[in-house]
């Protein structure tokens, strides 16, 4: 009879959970079912596609255990799922990145809502206390290939999980294992494919019943591109044994930098879901919000939300690079789109200044400058403020914070040497990872000559397979696959027998001969190094370096000779111009056309010119800098300060060293910038902080040491 009552509540369970292809579609299945369904929003969201996507968030683990094998901090997610208005699914989880692999534990628990059933004797038996649990282990790898240069080919992952169910006053236990792969190829970086086999091991068995769990086979692929609004594509297909089958196929893209959208189809036998599956996410910062839902056909659909969040520092230098490079070009976008073009210049100055090819922030800084009608001041604070900032950045990896606030401390004091150290910190931080991405630039480059080199050491040529290594280490002097062969290849040189040594002279003799001195150079080469003794070879050596040289010279010597016959005709009429121009008196079209020719002169090398335009140049900027001083003393006497300011700039630039125009030029900088800080903080007095911040930038344009200045920007931030 007990027997009889318990099989009566599985069959409840699965009559109210069996029509849902996704979670609980087949009937002969117990509660366990729970163990197939899909926690993830991002991927739920593209209809349960994405077996051959990487995240690094925990609840992917369940798609796929491989998934989590680009975990790059310590990641923690919190998941609760609305099934049908009824059913509680909950999902505890955290990743944890090491040297050897990343590391995941998740707990779930499901709950069934209140459900009242009869038993065979007609009494009612509430089941409210049937819930599924379970502990899941997770364990991911990457494949990497190191050399010549570093690529992730993908990776492998397991789940080891123990369930139980829980049916009213009953419970079983089972121990099962997922398994899966993502692999990724070197000439197709984009595209990824994904393979999971899920809930294989033992039975779970209700007294003397057993049921097996819903096994599943997923394979798919799926194509990201970053640079189109970080668009991913998934297409899988699921085989699930004791269950029916399913397509899916979904697709993710980033319309504003912090915003994901997500939408999908799930093709199931049979399913209460609609086939159409929607979602999105919110990332800030290290913390992103997933959010999916699942319409229902005649039933409340399926809502699901996780919450992720990465702590601590980064597994390795690159991630950190990387995902700071992110940060920071979405909160200068950000900057951006508020128009405020000067601190937005500002931001993206300081990511290329770390990031120096980042096209992206190349785009940006070049709209600002075009919207840009005045140069911002820079704002500087207290040195030790900027340098703790920048310390406390730097010990975490955040490269771009710290050398912003190294540098402001360098704008205050030029001299400052922990701001240089630190600077000099950040550059040998970001180093490595420069390297890294100069090898993946040419990785097909350095490919090609690694198989150059392969090929020719195992035909015994050593000098070309040194030819080959040598060509690696001028793309990447750190290759450290290429110097250790290369040591390898020179020891072996070292020790060539006498007539593997003729050979080598005969051949590199023969090219010397011929006048093909470049190439004979590598055999001779060969020969030093084998041969340290033979001084003729030395001197054959040094002989076809020379002779290179030589050529060298005398082809740069031809190429001049000829340009200089092309453009004497013009140089003259340009330096009689500039003479007449002198004549007249007009200096400063003397002065464009003297610099015009003498940079020709420089340029074709004719030295009489270059220095007959010097010494005109060095009169007339004496001369121009006592006209503009004039000039300056003439606007200043009337109380003209800022156009003195622009004559006794000049003055001070045709020649640094006119005493009298430096002075003036100081004295009207004082002036001017005292005046814009009173009637900026006229403003400031009356609360007009938009007027007092424009006006007291314009201060700091004439004086930008003016502290009395700084001291009241920085109050009014």
């Amino acid at each position: 009879m007990l027997e009889k009552r318990l099989v009566s509540l599985v069959a409840a369970l699965v009559v109210l959970l069996g029509s849902n292809s996704s979670v609980f579609a087949a009937a002969g299945v117990t509660g366990g079912r729970m163990f197939s369904y899909n926690p993830n929003p991002v991927t739920s969201a593209m209809g349960d596609a994405g077996v051959a996507l990487i995240s690094g968030n925990a609840t992917s683990s369940i798609l796929n255990p491989a998934s989590t094998i680009d975990t790059y901090r310590i990641t923690g997610s919190i998941n609760n799922s609305l099934i049908f208005n009824t059913i509680q699914y909950n999902f505890l989880g955290a990743q944890f990145p090491s040297s050897i692999g990343n590391f995941g534990i998740s707990f779930m628990y499901t709950g069934f809502g209140n459900i009242d059933y009869l038993d065979n004797s007609g009494n009612f038996i509430n089941i409210a206390s049937s819930n599924d649990l379970g502990l899941i282990l997770n364990y991911s790898i990457d494949l990497r290939e190191t050399m010549p240069v570093e690529f992730m080919y993908g990776g492998l992952g397991v789940n080891l999980k123990l369930l139980r169910s829980n049916l009213a006053d009953y419970s079983a236990e089972t121990f099962v294992a997922d398994i899966g792969g993502i692999f990724r190829f070197a000439d197709f970086d984009n595209i990824s494919l994904g393979v999971a086999y899920k809930n294989f091991g033992s039975k779970m068995k209700f007294i003397k019943e057993s049921y097996d769990l819903p096994q599943i086979l997923s394979v798919g692929a799926a194509y990201s591109e970053k640079d189109f609004f970080n668009l991913k594509v998934a297409v899988d297909y699921n085989s699930q044994i004791y269950s029916g089958n399913f397509f899916s196929v979904g697709a993710s893209f980033s319309p504003i930098y912090f915003l994901d959208l997500r939408s999908g189809v799930k093709l199931a036998e049979k399913s209460l879901d609609t086939d159409f599956r929607m979602g999105f996410a919110l990332e800030i910062q290290s913390v992103t919000i997933d959010y999916s839902y699942s319409p229902g056909q005649n039933i409340d659909g399926t809502h699901s939300v996780n919450l992720s969040c990465a702590l601590g520092s980064f597994v390795s230098e690159k991630t950190a690079y990387d995902y700071y490079l992110k940060e920071y070009f979405r909160k200068a976008v950000n900057i951006y789109n508020r128009k405020d073009y000067i601190k937005a210049r500002e931001a993206f100055g300081e990511i290329l200044a770390v990031y120096p090819d980042h096209a992206a922030s190349q785009k940006y800084l070049k709209k600002i400058n075009e919207e840009l009608s005045y140069v911002d001041a820079y704002n500087a604070s207290l040195t030790s403020k900027y340098m703790s900032k920048a310390n406390n950045a730097l010990a975490l990896g955040d490269v771009v914070k710290a050398r912003r606030h190294y540098n402001k401390v360098l704008s205050m004091d030029p001299e400052n040497l922990l701001a240089k150290s630190g600077i000099e910190k950040t550059e040998a931080y970001t180093s490595e990872v420069l390297k890294e991405r100069n090898r993946d630039k040419n990785r097909k480059r350095i490919e090609y000559l690694w198989k150059r080199f392969k090929k020719f050491y195992k035909d015994g040529d050593l000098v070309n397979a040194k030819e080959s290594l040598a060509f690696i280490l001028d793309i990447d002097r750190e290759n450290n696959a290429a110097k250790t062969e290369m040591t390898n290849v020179d020891n072996q040189l070292a020790k060539i027998a006498s007539d593997k040594i003729a050979e080598l002279y005969n051949k590199g003799r023969a090219l010397f001969d011929k006048g093909k001195y470049e190439d004979s150079i590598r055999y001779f080469d060969a020969i030093v190094i084998a041969s340290p003794s033979r001084a003729d070879v030395r001197d054959l050596l040094a002989l076809a370096k020379k002779n290179v040289e030589n050529a060298v010279q005398y082809e740069n010597d031809k190429k001049t000779t000829i340009a200089q016959g092309k453009v004497r005709d013009k140089l003259d009429k340009m330096y009689e111009r500039a003479l007449n121009y002198y004549d007249e008196n007009n200096l400063d079209k003397a002065m464009v056309y003297f610099k015009k020719s003498k940079e020709l002169a420089d340029k074709y090398n004719f030295a009489e010119y270059s220095k007959s335009s010097r010494e005109y140049m060095s009169k007339i900027s004496k001369d121009l800098s006592d006209i503009y001083y004039k000039k300056g003393f003439e606007f200043y006497s009337k109380n003209k300060f800022e156009e003195a300011f622009k004559e006794y700039k000049l003055a001070k630039e045709y020649n640094p060293s006119n005493a009298s125009a430096v002075t003036e030029y100081n004295k009207a900088a004082d002036n001017i910038a005292q005046k814009y800080y009173e009637q900026g903080m006229s403003y400031y007095s009356r609360g007009d902080f938009t007027n007092a911040a424009v006006l007291l930038r314009k201060a700091l344009v004439y004086r930008p040491d003016k502290m009395e200045v700084k001291r009241a920007l920085e109050k009014m931030r």
